[in-house]
């Protein structure tokens, strides 16, 4: 996750994720959980971990 930072794009690469190629925008990360909290779109959001992104 070190590569990632607020405000990049990524896209979804989870093939088992409804949200599966999707872009979104870095807008937090919750260290205690180990995952980031991807925006898509207005009000959408949702946490990933490193593994389910990539960067666009």
């Amino acid at each position: 996750m070190d590569d990632l930072k607020i405000g990049t794009t990524v896209t979804v690469i989870d093939e088992k994720d409804a949200m599966k190629k999707q872009a979104g925008v870095v807008v937090f990360f919750d260290k205690k959980r180990d995952k980031v909290l991807i925006r898509f779109g207005g009000q959408q959001q949702m946490y990933y971990t490193s593994s389910q992104l990539q960067k666009y």
